[in-house]
């Protein structure tokens, strides 16, 4: 048994043609050759999520088997629904179901099989042209065909998996059970229906929740599949991974109606840090952000950065550090994310320039000489410790902060290089926050953090 297509013709074209047109305009040029296993892209009219959806789809890595997991909007179960049709049909022809697999998860996880949820449900099927669209050959010589087919294997087939009242924990499992032989989208819309600058906040508080893996803040108003939000993100935590965001903005940015809008953003797993993606793929960009806010300045001009790699704008702590001759020429930071990354740099790399107050203002004539690195921090984590000698034990190679009363100190891991003693870096710090060296109490607050060092050097 087939599923028909119930949204062609409304949430996208039922011309195959003119599908596939409408969704090669979404794809952009990414130069970043890493590819993901899992995402988390918007499942609305393509007028409005299109673009978002495409661009966490670009970043997909197809294996054999796809699932989809997405929230249902009409029925109401307990657990899962997955259901019983051979194929679902789009106008891009039939993308086959594995039917061996669901029955195979029906018998370890709580579920119902059943196609009723799976009628008029718009969250599943919108996500499957893309998936054509990206791993499909289209018409083309036998050869070509043969070809294509090799990138992935084999064809693939699709796990659809519709989350009622559930746990999270479930959809984590499921994942975790599944991962070796499959890749995963997660189906969800962020906000609906706040007024646009509302909606822009929520669904910020709502990145910030995914990007830094804090999935207990995260509820229901928030986005409408977040059982499978916070399934994918306990995976990501679990396994040390960072979901990194490709695209976010909402329906009042494409039809300008203010009022009432809808959220929409894309999300990748990345099997490493946020600050190990950025440091590999971005650091050009950073430094050159970096440069040009300090020429700007020079000029008396306002830096306004374009085409911001979507990584940029999560919220994120910097240090820019400048070096003229080999000596320190400025250093200012942030400790706390407190505004997206690359304003974060900007910001820093101005005020580095021009008001570290140990040093005169730069001048054009050093911009050829000058050095810029730029460090981004990690969250920062408390230390407890039993005494002084504990602490020691404690703090290398990290950044540490410390904080007694008013007076405060952060070193960056970098200046290990320079004080490679545990004692003489701890007593240089406390020096630096203008307290003795010598001096110690058990109401020290000390915080660690790492950073991810860019340089030109």
């Amino acid at each position: 048994m087939n599923k028909e297509a119930d949204f062609a013709g409304t949430f996208y074209p039922e011309d195959a043609d003119k599908l596939n047109e409408l969704l090669d305009s979404y794809k952009q040029n990414i130069n970043i050759d890493y590819r993901s296993k899992a995402v988390i892209v918007p499942h609305a009219g393509y007028v409005y999520s299109g673009h978002a959806a495409m661009a966490g789809f670009q970043y997909l890595e197809p294996s054999e088997n796809i699932f989809i997991i997405a929230p249902s909007h009409h029925k109401n179960f307990n657990n899962i629904a997955m259901p019983e049709y051979s194929f679902f049909e789009t106008p891009l022809g039939n993308i086959e179901v594995n039917n061996r697999l669901i029955k195979e998860i029906a018998q370890k996880f709580p579920c119902t099989i059943d196609n009723e949820p799976f009628e008029k449900e718009h969250s599943i099927e919108v996500q499957l042209p893309f998936l054509q669209n990206l791993f499909y050959p289209r018409r083309q010589s036998a050869a070509d065909f043969v070809k294509n087919l090799k990138k992935i294997g084999k064809k693939i087939k699709i796990i659809p998996v519709l989350t009622g009242n559930c746990d999270y924990r479930l959809i984590s499992d499921l994942i975790a059970t599944y991962w070796e032989n499959s890749s995963f989208v997660i189906s969800s819309d962020l906000s609906h229906y706040y007024p646009h600058q509302m909606c822009r906040q929520i669904d910020t508080y709502t990145a910030t929740i995914i990007e830094t893996g804090r999935i207990e803040f995260l509820e229901n108003a928030q986005a409408c599949g977040v059982v499978g939000i916070k399934g994918l993100v306990d995976f990501a935590n679990n396994n040390d991974c960072s979901m990194i965001r490709a695209e976010m903005y909402n329906s009042g940015d494409i039809s300008g109606e203010m009022d009432k809008v809808v959220g929409y953003g894309s999300w990748f797993m990345y099997t490493d840090s946020r600050n190990e993606f950025i440091e590999k793929y971005c650091s050009d960009y950073v430094l050159n952000a970096a440069r040009a806010s300090i020429l700007a300045s020079i000029n008396e001009e306002e830096f306004i950065p374009e085409k911001i790699p979507p990584v940029l704008t999560q919220f994120g702590a910097s240090f820019v550090t400048l070096k003229y001759d080999g000596q320190l020429r400025g250093c200012i930071g942030s400790v706390y994310p407190t505004k997206p990354l690359i304003l974060d740099i900007i910001d820093n790399a101005k005020n580095a320039g021009f008001q570290d107050p140990r040093f005169e203002p730069l001048t054009i004539d050093e911009l050829d000489k000058l050095q810029v690195s730029v460090s981004i921090l990690s969250s920062i984590e408390r230390l407890p410790y039993k005494d002084e000698r504990d602490l020691l034990s404690k703090i290398y190679p990290h950044g540490i902060i410390i904080i007694e009363r008013d007076k405060r100190a952060v070193y960056l891991p970098i200046v290990w290089e320079q004080l490679p003693d545990r004692e003489i870096f701890f007593n240089s710090l406390k020096e630096k926050a203008g307290l003795p060296p010598e001096y110690f109490s058990r109401s020290l607050e000390v915080y660690k953090f790492d950073a991810s060092y860019i340089t030109n050097d």
